[in-house]
C-alpha cells in the first residue's frame, strides 16, 4: 500500500512539472507575439512622431537587435538615423545612414537617405555659418560645411528628380556662398598682414571654385591689390581687366580702397546669395 502511495505521489509531481514547463512555454510564445517586429516598429515610430527622440532611438535599436532583417528593420534603420539627427547626434546619424546606404541600395527611400546625410552635415554646420571666421587656423570649423556640399551634390547627381532635389539645390547655393565668403575673409586676413602670396592663393580658389558666388568680384580686387603690392603689375592689371569686364561698377575700379574688415554674414544673407 505504501509503495502504491509513493508511486502516486511521484506521478503527481511529474505531471505538475510537465504542466509548469508547458505553461512557461506558452507564456514565452505569448511574449514573442506581443513584441513582434511590427509592434516594436510601431512603438518606435510613435515616439519619433511625438518628437521623443531618446525613446524612439531606444525602440529602434531594440527592433534592430531583435529583428535585424526584414522591411521593419530596413525602414527602422532609416528612421533611427533621422532620430539621431533630431537628437543632435551627428556622428551616429551619419554612421547609421552610411550603413543603410551600404546595406539597402535598392530601398524605395534610398534617395532620402542620401539627402538626409547632406542635411545632417548642413545643420551641424549651420551654427558656425552665422559667422565667417577670418582666422585661418579655424579652417577645420567648416569641415562639416564641405561635407554637406559634397553629400548634397552627390544626392542631386544621383537623384535629380527626387522630391528633395529642389531643397538640396537651395542648400548648395547657401553652402557655395558660405564657403566662398569664408575663403575671401581669409584672403583679406592675409592681405592685412602683408602675406600676399597666401592672399592670392585664397582668391584663386574662390575665383576657380565658386564662380557663381558673390565673392568673386572682391576676390579679383583683393588679388589685384596683392599682386600690386608684390610689384607684379602685369598680373595685377590682368585681374583688374577681368574685374572691369565682369563687374564694371566695383568700387576698386573707381579708385576706392578695399574693405578689408571682417564681415559677419547672417544665415539669411548667405541664403539669398546667388538667387
Amino acid at each position: 500500500m505504501k509503495k502504491i502511495y509513493s508511486l502516486l505521489i511521484i506521478f503527481v509531481l511529474i505531471v505538475s512539472v510537465t504542466g509548469c514547463k508547458k505553461n512557461k512555454k506558452d507564456s514565452t510564445s505569448v511574449e514573442v507575439t506581443k513584441y513582434s517586429a511590427e509592434t516594436l516598429y510601431n512603438k518606435a515610430k510613435k515616439y519619433m512622431d511625438l518628437g521623443m527622440w531618446d525613446a524612439a532611438i531606444f525602440q529602434y535599436k531594440h527592433l534592430r537587435n531583435q529583428y535585424p532583417f526584414g522591411r521593419h528593420a530596413e525602414q527602422g534603420t532609416l528612421e533611427l538615423a533621422y532620430s539621431y539627427f533630431k537628437n543632435y547626434d551627428t556622428e551616429l546619424a551619419i554612421s547609421t545612414l552610411d550603413r543603410f546606404i551600404k546595406n539597402y541600395p535598392a530601398h524605395e527611400h534610398i534617395d532620402y537617405a542620401y539627402y538626409l546625410k547632406g542635411l545632417v552635415y548642413f545643420e551641424s554646420e549651420k551654427s558656425l555659418m552665422q559667422r565667417v571666421n577670418p582666422d585661418p587656423s579655424m579652417d577645420r570649423n567648416i569641415e562639416n560645411g564641405r561635407q554637406a556640399f559634397v553629400a548634397l551634390k552627390t544626392f542631386i547627381e544621383r537623384y535629380p528628380k527626387s522630391r528633395y532635389a529642389e531643397d538640396a539645390e537651395q542648400r548648395l547655393v547657401y553652402l557655395r556662398n558660405y564657403m566662398a565668403a569664408y575663403e575671401l575673409q581669409v584672403a583679406k586676413y592675409y592681405l592685412r598682414r602683408q602675406a600676399y602670396v597666401a592672399a592670392i592663393n585664397r582668391c584663386k580658389f574662390v575665383i576657380e571654385s565658386f564662380q557663381e558666388s558673390n565673392s568673386v568680384a572682391d576676390a579679383l580686387a583683393v588679388s589685384a591689390e596683392a599682386y600690386k603690392q608684390l610689384g607684379q603689375s602685369e598680373l595685377a592689371d590682368a585681374n583688374v581687366a577681368v574685374l572691369e569686364k565682369n563687374f564694371p561698377n566695383h568700387s576698386y575700379l573707381q579708385g576706392g580702397e578695399l574693405d578689408l574688415e571682417t564681415k559677419i554674414f547672417s544665415f539669411k544673407d548667405l541664403w539669398i546669395f546667388g538667387k
